[in-house]
């Protein structure tokens, strides 16, 4: 990670290393450096698929997939000194047990409904499930890790002292702007010294948090699901289902299949929480439409352009047959040239033959030279 730079690399060194992995981890120590270069084992050929990047749209992973993720974390990762001294002030080994940890994934998640994502579940959802989680449990804190300043505020005011949060870069969901070329502009451009470095550690401290609580409510997210590989397998999750599975415009829409194999939600929502939900549906709805909308326009866009790159293409190509013609004119005329310097030559060199019968010209067999 020191030669192939993350969004979280800095371009100074932060704790005196400049490989973002040994900002946090130590290496693994499997192999040297040399002996990974030799192998070339991260060359994928831009293919990041594969069995933990492929369930990342499911609330809960795999058995399997979960099983086989705390094998890999228990033998390989090894954090830093001063992250374990982070963790331990926060939630201390074993000390999480009778917690609730929430994560809310916001920001872009719900301002831009990225293409075959799973539409997070609104806020006010997580919170009503964490009151019915709480009633039944009696948990001693709630842990919350989330990335908008409004979701800290709805949670503290239902929990207020017994709220845990993290200090850490939040968003309001109204300042999040995504553009087309799907620029993190407004996430990693911050003003911090060694912001980015920042970033990583925020949303590192808060999966491994989340993985100390007893009980886990959250949605599908790569956070979430980090959270639960670094997590015993005595943790209780809770699952926050998500909306939908945002469409894409140029393909048929996989929401409904999603759903169906969905968790549903581990308690019953209220009326009201149903409404929200409803008006986030309403507000999915209308940006698929306004991308349809914008498609379509695109296309037409698209086809006028396409039009006048047609009618170029055609000037140019009687244009490229004109220069055609002159070149066959001219190498014809080119032909009849040299035609006739040989047959000069010829006249010449039987003239000079006739008068010094002597002596052959050198010239005689390479007449161009």
């Amino acid at each position: 990670m020191e030669r192939h730079p993350t969004r979280y690399s800095e371009e100074e060194p932060v704790h005196g290393v400049t490989n973002a992995w040994e900002y946090y981890f130590h290496q693994p120590g499997i192999l040297s450096l040399a002996e990974a270069l030799a192998q070339n084992p991260l060359d994928n050929g831009g293919d990041v698929s594969g069995p933990f990047t492929s369930n990342f749209h499911h609330v809960i992973p795999p058995a399997d997939i979960l099983a086989r993720a705390r094998e890999l974390v228990r033998k390989y990762i090894r954090l830093k000194s001063h992250i374990v001294e982070r963790l331990d002030a926060v939630i201390p080994v074993d000390a999480g047990r009778d917690m609730l940890g929430v994560h809310v994934r916001g920001t872009d998640m719900r301002k831009h409904r990225p293409p075959y994502h799973p539409a997070p579940n609104i806020p006010e959802t997580y919170l009503e499930q964490a009151i019915l989680l709480d009633q039944e449990f009696s948990y001693s804190r709630i842990f919350l890790a989330c990335d908008e300043q409004e979701t800290v505020a709805l949670f503290q005011g239902q929990f207020r002292d017994r709220l845990l949060t993290l200090p850490a870069h939040r968003t309001s969901v109204d300042l999040v702007e995504i553009p087309r070329e799907w620029s993190y502009a407004w996430l990693f451009d911050g003003e911090r010294h060694h912001h980015r470095y920042l970033l990583g550690l925020e949303v590192l401290l808060d999966a491994l948090l989340l993985s100390r609580c007893g009980h886990f409510a959250c949605g599908a997210s790569n956070v979430s699901q980090a959270a639960m590989y670094f997590a015993s397998e005595k943790q209780i999750v809770h699952p926050i289902t998500p909306l939908w599975m945002c469409p894409c415009v140029d393909r048929p829409s996989i929401g409904r299949a999603y759903l169906a194999e969905a968790l549903p939600l581990s308690r019953k929502p209220s009326a009201s929480v149903l409404e929200g939900q409803m008006h986030e549906l309403y507000d999915l709805l209308e940006y698929a439409e306004n991308s349809r909308h914008d498609a379509h326009q695109n296309m037409a866009d698209m086809s006028r352009a396409l039009t006048k790159a047609d009618k170029r293409i055609q000037k140019y190509q009687q244009e490229i047959e004109t220069l055609r013609q002159q070149i066959q004119k001219q190498t014809a005329t080119i032909e009849l040239l040299k035609n006739r310097i040989s047959s000069l030559i010829n006249r010449w060199t039987r003239l000079g033959w006739n008068l010094m019968p002597w002596k052959k010209p050198s010239w005689r067999s390479h007449p161009y030279k």
